[in-house]
């Protein structure tokens, strides 16, 4: 069983070393007040230390005496998808080290190596903030209606009896998070909580991985696995991209959830799993099982408590205190000040409809945190694809003031607003060309766009010049 830590006061370090005095002597000399160091000596008590600790940082060896050269790297990556991985190796060899970062590692670290280098590497991501993650719905900013009801619901689903959970949402949402908040939300906060990417699993290994396998099962198998499902015994279970399964493997799933029994690939002894499973994924399930692309009976299995997280335009009145949110973290990992709005920002950032949704609003604050720490972010400062919603507000209230914009016909108001805004649009676009006498970049500076946003709405309108 997997030793599980209630609660995390500061990061982590993990290494991974057969030799102890290594391993030792690493654990001297990266030793820390700010992060927490745990060690382990094989890739099976590596791995069970990851799940149990969750790292941000894990020093690997690349020749352990349980597993092949690449196999931790590739398991570690799916259920700890976060954490960043360094390969260490005193081989030296390039071809492995070229592979090991194509497959997910962080850096490649040739012994014998300089820990004062080491330690500038893994630095950034074991600073301590002095904020401990919490565990609470606190950690949901924002108090809109629509993550209002989420929270409510998520507080009903995991206090409920139910051991099959679907989270669908778009890319972005916070599936991943919202799976933790009903694991600690539940009577099992304290057991496992084990993560899967189902697509970055690949297909061949993909059963072996969630069931087990024993020794000599298949080619690589050198000791009995322990499967995820094993690990999560007890606690939960989070299939991640769970459209993604193939369809033989859509099955083996069904019937694991119709009796949490089991057989480990080369076993003949079928075991049993007390854990609660949820599923998370972004595509359209329903519309998957009616073509045949997804098993309907595992569709409806899965359906028993479905969970809908609402896309970030849903909720744009919690912008501003997400980005407020996002600042003061980033700012605290880099060691700066945080980065502030000007109101003119604020009121394009609530129009903007983020399809990247809450993961595009946080990678926007740190790229602006990286380029302006402790600054005022102008609307010039702005990412141009998000500059571009400037015009369209612009445009609105200029079209409603300017009724001399009709339709070409001149038989007065098109037949739809849609198409007086985009009239009025396409005139105010072509009175600023006119202005300039046709230079785009001049035409968009009057406008106050940028000139890749003004391109779109040149090619959106069909103006040709």
């Amino acid at each position: 069983m997997v030793e599980v830590v209630e609660a995390k006061s500061k990061p982590v370090l993990l290494i991974v070393d057969d030799e102890k005095r290594l391993v030792r002597s690493l654990e001297i000399a990266l030793a820390s007040n700010s992060y927490d160091i745990v060690t382990a000596h094989t890739a099976a008590e590596g791995i069970d230390q990851a799940m149990a600790v969750r790292p941000e940082v894990i020093l690997l060896d690349l020749r352990l005496p349980d597993s092949d050269e690449l196999e931790p790297l590739n398991r570690l990556k799916i259920m700890l998808p976060e954490s960043r991985i360094l390969m260490m190796s005193a081989h030296g060899d390039i071809r492995i080290a070229v592979e090991a970062v194509k497959q997910g590692a962080y850096d490649f670290i040739t012994k014998p190596f300089d820990v004062m280098a080491v330690k500038s590497r893994i630095g950034p991501w074991l600073q301590d903030t002095g904020e401990a993650e919490p565990v609470t719905a606190s950690r949901f900013v924002g108090s809109s209606p629509a993550l209002t009801g989420l929270m409510e619901q998520v507080s009903m689903v995991a206090r409920s009896p139910a051991r099959n959970i679907l989270l669908k949402g778009p890319s972005g949402t916070g599936k991943t998070a919202i799976a933790r908040e009903i694991h600690q939300q539940s009577s099992a906060a304290n057991a496992p909580f084990v993560e899967v990417n189902c697509a970055a699993l690949p297909e061949s290994l993909l059963e072996a991985e969630l069931f087990g396998a024993e020794k000599g099962a298949y080619t690589g198998a050198h000791k009995r696995r322990k499967g995820l499902i094993e690990q999560a015994d007890g606690g939960t279970l989070f299939l991640d991209e769970i459209g993604e399964l193939s369809l033989p493997m859509q099955a083996k799933l069904l019937t694991f959830l119709e009796s949490y029994r089991y057989r480990p690939v080369g076993s003949e002894k079928e075991l049993e799993a007390d854990l609660r499973v949820i599923a998370a994924t972004n595509k359209d399930l329903h519309a998957a099982s009616e073509s045949g692309d997804f098993r309907s009976d595992l569709y409806y299995r899965l359906t028993i408590m479905p969970v809908n997280l609402p896309p970030l335009a849903e909720r744009l009145e919690d912008v501003p205190a997400l980005l407020d949110y996002f600042a003061t973290r980033i700012a605290s990992k880099q060691g700066t000040e945080p980065v502030s709005f000007s109101e003119d920002v604020l009121d394009i950032l609530q129009q903007f409809q983020w399809p990247g949704n809450i993961r595009e609003l946080k990678n926007t604050v740190e790229r602006l945190s990286v380029l302006y720490p402790g600054q005022l972010v102008t609307v010039d400062k702005l990412p141009p694809e998000i500059q571009g919603v400037e015009s369209e507000s612009a445009v609105e209230q200029q079209a409603c003031s300017m009724s001399e914009f009709h339709d070409e016909t001149g038989s007065g108001l098109p037949e739809s607003m849609d198409e007086y805004l985009a009239s009025a649009e396409k005139a105010i676009i072509l009175k600023a060309l006119e202005k300039t006498g046709g230079h785009k970049s001049k035409a968009a500076e009057l406008l106050h766009i940028s000139r890749h946003a003004f391109k779109r709405r040149l090619q959106k309108l069909g103006i040709d010049t």
